[in-house]
């Protein structure tokens, strides 16, 4: 039988959100070009977005879409509640006589009605696991019992699915405590090697704009100024290190422009020795190749502890070896053991223990080691047989 899947995620807007392209619709281009036959549900704000997403879909990644209306602009659990519910009830109908084998939800909302749809279908239901949504919430809440709510949904779907997917093995051991399942994939949040990669040309390009010659150092820092991304820690230890020395540049890729800006100017960030970019995602990976350093901070928490940050994966595809913290997933241990990365000791003197890592004597040498750390972990291809797995036979 031939294998075929249907991606069912009418959370997101499917014209322009950049994690539905990026670790969904990426991921079902790569699958069908690898002979896996795959189709698309999704939802839109309207008509006319709908139909431009459908074409857009079928266009960039050959991929049939089936996308409805009716997704609010800004969408809260309900809308996606409901949005789901709709895109059900189209996919009963338009998938009636098809031969659908996996059926693949990316939220617990989304997998309660993926599982309905599998059973309509005869196929298996995937639930894939991108963290603790309800701890995730629970930062941000004051009301304790929503976020207790959340995460028992979550670990009943975990429970109901007939398989799962995680990003780490850390959350593949979180998932087997909490819910004794067994039959769980983990496949990290992997970088499409077609979209980012490192680009020489534009490294070239992209450093005579800024000014900077071949002995300057740009570490850069690439994400939002959310709280839970330490951007404050992350704009004083880079002013620091450039104080050191007008070797250091930092670079901000952001598209949190005036926030990011503010932070900076209030920080003092010596002058000349920041540079603040916003960019489109398509350009992303030409800034990281201008680089030499990638940061990411995050507080050593059960939410951190289970992620993969695509960022990770982004910054070590462009030749970035990463300067990290304690807890993120699996990659506070992965970089260090694999020396594509420094693990700060927050205890100490970050600054010195950052400077030494630029000094190594092969510290040049790290691009061409990031860039095979990638292609052997954490890109599609690197990642195939686990896709397999996941998406085999019953």
């Amino acid at each position: 039988m031939t294998t075929e899947v249907l991606f069912f995620v009418p959370e997101w807007p499917a014209l322009d959100n950049p994690i539905l392209h990026a670790q969904v619709l990426s991921v079902a281009s790569f699958l069908k070009q690898k002979g896996i036959a795959c189709r698309f549900a999704g939802a839109e704000t309207s008509h006319s977005r709908a139909q431009q997403a459908a074409a857009a879909i079928k266009a960039e990644y050959d991929i049939q879409a089936y996308i409805v209306p009716g997704l609010p602009p800004h969408a809260g659990a309900w809308d996606y509640w409901a949005s789901c519910r709709r895109a059900y009830g189209h996919m009963q109908s338009e998938l009636a006589s098809a031969s659908i084998t996996h059926v693949y939800a990316r939220s617990f909302i989304g997998s309660m009605w993926v599982r309905r749809l599998a059973r309509k279908l005869n196929a298996i239901s995937i639930f894939d696991v991108r963290g603790v949504v309800g701890l995730e919430k629970q930062l941000g809440m004051k009301s304790s019992i929503k976020s207790r709510l959340l995460s028992y949904l979550e670990l009943r779907e975990s429970q109901k699915a007939d398989r799962l997917s995680t990003v780490s093995q850390n959350l593949k051991r979180y998932l087997s405590l909490k819910t004794h399942s067994r039959d769980i994939i983990v496949i990290p949040s992997c970088v499409n090697e077609t979209r980012i990669f490192f680009d020489l040309t534009a490294r070239n390009e992209i450093r005579k704009a800024l000014g900077l010659d071949q002995h300057t150092i740009l570490l850069c820092y690439s994400g939002g100024s959310s709280a839970w991304q330490r951007m404050g820690d992350i704009v004083s230890l880079l002013k620091d290190i450039c104080l050191t020395s007008p070797r250091y540049r930092s670079l901000f890729l952001t598209t949190s422009l005036p926030e990011v800006t503010n932070m900076i100017e209030q920080a003092k960030f010596p002058p000349g020795q920041a540079f603040i970019v916003s960019t489109p995602q398509n350009e992303v990976h030409r800034y990281l190749s201008a680089a030499d350093v990638g940061l990411i901070m995050r507080h050593d928490t059960i939410v951190n502890n289970v992620a993969s940050p695509v960022k990770v994966g982004e910054y070590l595809a462009c030749g970035l070896p990463v300067i990290l913290t304690r807890g993120i997933g699996d990659y506070s241990d992965m970089l260090p053991d694999a020396s594509v990365g420094l693990l700060l000791n927050e205890d100490t003197d970050m600054v010195n223990q950052v400077v030494s890592f630029l000094e190594r004597n092969d510290f040049t040498h790290l691009k061409h080691a990031a860039i095979r750390f990638t292609k052997s972990k954490l890109t599609m291809s690197a990642n195939l047989n686990q896709y397999r797995l996941l998406y085999a036979p019953k």
